[in-house]
């Protein structure tokens, strides 16, 4: 009889010995002999500010930071705040996911020269260095305070603290002390729970700038009458009307007026801007607007030592149907812009405004033109409005808390594009043909949400940043990928993707975030993940992942980035290998250290039957009919 082993049973021994002595080797090390020695902040994979926060801090003893170096992950852990790495650090999933901590570093306050200024941040005279946690003292209660709430102030040396303490007010602990303590931060399910405040401020919103609608008639233009004299002269708080027919253009309104134009088209001359608003609480509606300008860009921008300034000098100086510049509670409803080689709408410092039942297109290839609607400086309610062929369909740079929903995206670079914007609300919008992404934040903002939106046909349905975010109730069909799972700290859930090449794929080395209740249903791969700590989603139904070669469901957890187990839903042979004991122990083997299970992601308990069985039909519906076939629908709240 011959008994060598065949070349799987000799991988599979050498995967057993390698799960056997790998987690001795790992928790095998002195800590007291060997314990690593900081390493600059800039290094380390940091999380608990948004991008926008860090830079307008910019001054790295403004928010006191902490480093970790877990036991069994390859990156240095940042936290900006003591409360963030706190509550990360007495989470029992992070060391499910990262190893316990071997030592943990925070910024020395001490020989800094410390001081709390009015506005509560801290500054000082020289930068801190680093110190052990456990060696350190801590000042709270000193009315210290950081983009992350509280500051807890560290300092190596007791008399440092005290002085400081005494100077704010505070009180002086222990790194134990502190310990024992529960700290919470703020994550997804705080913006889930917002949600419906925002819409319902949404509609406050609205309606108090519909009320520009009911000002008492001044004047009506008639096509042969000049249209700016007119505006000129009505008085503050009137209506000009303007009577159906064509209008020549480029025109401003610099004070207070309604400007209603039901079958009235106002012409530009093709360069600049065709409607300028530089006045407070002015309305515009009905009028349809053409001959914008195809001026992306002010060509005079220069480089500049703020990074704020020159995205401002670059996109938001360029042509518009309609711009508005200092202009606050602005209204723009049913507005139609047939045609613009740059913007539909150009919203700078300008607050407060209602884009409504807006109509925009762009150049047939979307790289000839612009934004359908950009906001800059500009919180906004952008809402029932149609863009095809933009750049991108709206374009947001530092407009916190403003609201995109009920809207058409077609055929754009990206449907709905965030820069350094937070506290958004992102919602019930259709769209397909992005030839980028349907939904994409950049630049790490933190607090937004996306919910209830139908993507389809795009690279990226749904790529998320920043941290502290709620995903969820969105439909995601036919696109290479579906969702990322990139911000951390965050809230993914009642999500459907089908029909994708990959369903979601999480590109992120810390993994912070909850991913729940959500479909997975005929996408080539259910999710991916890039190197990183083992991913643990829960409660998830991943299409064919359960079933067995007999056809019955087995009771086991799933781990859709394992190259068998991962395509159980495409391969009867991957489902027999996936069944056989071997296979089962080695996997229970591999998955005792999280060190062996970078990149991966399981989901210990996996669901038999869908979770949001009406978002599946509409995905389905969406996947054979597309846009066409479905409208647009209020997601829960």
């Amino acid at each position: 009889m011959d008994w060598r082993l065949p070349r799987r049973w000799k991988i599979g021994l050498t995967l057993f010995v390698l799960a056997v002595v790998i987690p001795v080797a790992l928790f095998g090390v002195s800590v007291d002999s060997a314990a690593p020695e900081p390493v600059p902040f800039q290094d380390t994979r940091a999380i608990g500010v948004a991008s926008a926060e860090e830079i307008a801090a910019d001054d790295t003893a403004a928010i006191p930071r902490v480093q970790v170096f877990y036991s069994q992950y390859q990156y240095v852990i940042g936290y900006y705040g003591l409360p963030t790495a706190l509550a990360a650090i007495n989470e029992p999933a992070t060391q499910q996911q990262y190893g316990h901590p071997l030592v943990t570093y925070v910024t020395d306050y001490s020989n800094t020269a410390p001081s709390v200024g009015d506005d509560g941040r801290i500054d000082t005279e020289r930068l801190p260095d680093w110190t052990a946690a456990s060696d350190a003292v801590f000042v709270v209660d000193s009315g210290a305070t950081t983009p992350v709430g509280e500051a807890i102030v560290p300092f190596s040396d007791r008399d440092d603290a005290t002085a400081f303490a005494d100077d704010t007010g505070g009180r002086v602990v222990s790194w134990s002390t502190l310990g024992e303590q529960s700290f919470e931060t703020d994550d997804g399910a705080v913006v889930r729970d917002r949600v419906a405040e925002q819409r319902a401020d949404a509609d406050a919103w609205v309606a108090d700038r519909t009320e520009l609608l009911d000002r008492e008639r001044s004047v009506t233009v008639r096509p042969d009458d000049d249209l700016q004299a007119a505006i000129d002269d009505a008085p503050n708080g009137t209506t000009v009307a303007v009577a159906p027919g064509q209008y020549p253009g480029p025109i401003e309104i610099d004070h207070p007026i309604t400007l209603r134009g039901p079958g009235a088209t106002i012409t530009g001359d093709g360069e600049g801007s065709v409607v300028s608003v530089t006045a407070d609480r002015v309305a515009i509606q009905g009028v349809t607007v053409t001959g914008v300008g195809n001026q992306t860009r002010n060509p005079d921008a220069v480089a500049g030592d703020s990074w704020d300034a020159n995205i401002e000098l670059g996109y938001g100086h360029g042509d518009a149907a309609i711009k508005a510049t200092g202009a606050n509670d602005l209204l723009i409803a049913d507005v139609t812009v047939p045609h613009t080689p740059a913007n539909g709408v150009l919203l700078r410092r300008s607050p407060g405004g209602v884009v409504t039942n807006l109509s925009v297109a762009g150049p047939e290839d979307w790289h000839d033109g612009f934004m359908g609607v950009i906001a800059m400086y500009s919180p906004t309610v952008i809402q029932d409005s149609t863009v095809t062929d933009g750049r991108d369909g709206v374009y947001l740079h530092r407009s916190d808390g403003t609201i995109i929903r009920n809207n058409t995206f077609q055929d754009n670079r990206y449907g709905v594009h965030l820069m350094y914007s937070s506290e958004t609300l992102v919602a019930d919008n259709r769209m397909a043909g992005q030839e980028y992404g349907g939904i994409t934040v950049m630049t790490d903002p933190t607090r937004n949400a996306i919910v209830g939106n139908l993507v389809r046909n795009t690279a990226t349905g749904i790529s998320t940043s920043g941290s502290n975010s709620y995903i969820a109730h969105n439909g995601v069909t036919d696109s290479r990928i579906g969702i990322t799972t990139t911000a951390i700290n965050s809230l993914y859930e009642h999500n459907v993707v089908r029909h994708n090449n990959q369903g979601m794929r999480t590109g992120s080395v810390v993994a912070t975030s909850e991913v729940t209740a959500n479909d997975f249903i005929d996408n080539d791969r259910h999710a991916g993940a890039s190197a990183g700590p083992l991913r643990v989603w829960r409660g998830n139904y991943w299409e064919g992942a359960l079933t067995t070669p007999s056809g019955r469901t087995a009771d086991r957890a799933y781990m859709p980035t394992d190259p068998v187990d991962g395509q159980r839903h495409r391969s009867m042979a991957r489902r027999t290998v996936a069944a056989s004991p071997v296979y089962q122990g080695l996997r229970e083997l591999t998955g005792s250290s999280p060190g062996l299970r970078s990149g991966s992601i399981l989901d210990p308990d996996p669901v038999e039957t869908p979770e949001n069985p009406e978002l599946v039909e509409t995905t389905a519906t969406l996947h054979t009919d597309g846009l066409a076939g479905v409208s647009a629908t209020a997601s829960p709240p």
